[in-house]
């Protein structure tokens, strides 16, 4: 695939993306990621914290830690 894109925004896309610190196609595609996520309703807070549902953790015991029986 290409794309017709004019001298002057290939070069401020190069720019930007040696800013960044990646080659021009992973800024692209870190762009694309970026606008796919504020797409999505309520966005905003995913894209400022995500949370790791890991389920139920109960209260842990020296001896769910420790094998003290087996001296």
């Amino acid at each position: 695939m290409s794309l017709d894109i004019p001298e002057s925004t290939q070069v401020r896309l190069a720019m930007k993306a040696r800013e960044q610190g990646l080659s021009a196609g992973a800024y692209v595609e870190r762009l694309m990621n970026q606008a796919d996520i504020e797409a999505i309703p309520g966005s905003e807070a995913i894209a400022e914290l995500l949370v790791w549902h890991l389920g139920v953790t109960g209260s842990l015991h020296r001896r769910d830690i420790y094998d003290e029986d087996a001296h």
